[in-house]
């Protein structure tokens, strides 16, 4: 029989794990349990009757069967904050605005991750609907090409405080790389005002190797050049991220392989209890 790890067993009812649902579709219906998707051990196991004929003393050969197949599938990685600065002391704001557009850099460690949000330690003074937080490759130390966009929150503090800006689809970020986050204010008619914040302090919390740069970047020509300011401390965030998921799935021959070795050690058992 096929349990998850997680869930009570039930003898003699099979509980379709995404490996069924992807290989063998015609064998799960809808109304038999689904496994969750974080985990990644299955148990072969004969039922509890078994057992307990097992350990009658007339079959010393016949214990339960418990094969742990670490195969992994439909693991969902777990958000970490990959790097932040936000725990440390505030020292100040600068304006974003129109005609302003501000910058701060960040430099991976030595393993990929995939960017989901970031929160900034931010304010609204004037409310504008071309506000933008983006993210930037590098290029000799200022912004380069944009990357991708984030989606604002549907309300931005009017008091400095954390606000999180979201992707709607993760951005892969490449080991031991730089790069920038920007918000300025995309419209020429704009005339929405905001503050970032920014600490005086180099320090930084996150993953191995993760930094944030020591300085900003600002633009007054909406991006077409920018100024830098590279040790006068950073603006204020944290970046939330995951582990890319697995790039490869293992092929189905593989599959039915490991789950016909549960099912020869399941009918060694049992032939020894006759």
């Amino acid at each position: 029989m096929l349990y998850s790890a997680d869930e009570a067993v039930q003898p003699s009812e099979l509980i379709c794990a995404k490996l069924l649902q992807t290989f063998f579709p015609s064998r799960c219906s809808e109304d038999r349990p689904s496994i969750k998707n974080n985990f990644t051990l299955f148990v072969f196991r004969t039922s509890k009757n078994d057992q307990k004929s097992a350990n009658s003393g007339k079959n010393r050969g016949g214990g339960s069967l418990a094969l742990l197949l670490s195969l992994g599938l439909g693991q969902q990685a777990s958000a970490v904050t990959l790097v932040e600065n936000l725990s440390q002391g505030n020292n100040g704001t600068g304006g974003v605005a129109i005609n302003i557009w501000q910058g701060s850099s960040f430099t991976t460690g030595s393993s990929s991750y995939n960017l989901n949000s970031a929160t900034l330690l931010f304010r609204e003074n004037t409310a504008d609907p071309n506000l933008f937080l983006r993210l930037y490759s590098n290029s000799s130390g200022t912004p380069g090409t944009q990357l991708t966009s984030f989606t604002n929150p549907a309300s931005i503090t009017t008091s400095l405080a954390n606000n999180t800006f979201t992707l709607a689809t993760p951005q892969a970020l490449t080991a031991n790389t730089t790069y920038w986050l920007v918000s300025g204010i995309s419209s020429d008619t704009g005339t929405g005002s905001y503050l970032w914040g920014y600490t005086s302090s180099a320090a930084q919390t996150g993953l191995p190797g993760w930094t944030i740069g020591d300085g900003f970047v600002n633009s007054n020509s909406q991006g077409g050049s920018w100024d830098s300011f590279p040790t006068d401390g950073p603006y204020q965030f944290s970046l939330e991220g995951t582990t890319p998921p697995p790039t490869s799935v293992p092929e189905p021959g593989s599959v039915v392989a490991l789950l016909g070795l549960g099912g020869l050690g399941l009918a060694s058992s049992l032939k020894k209890r006759k």
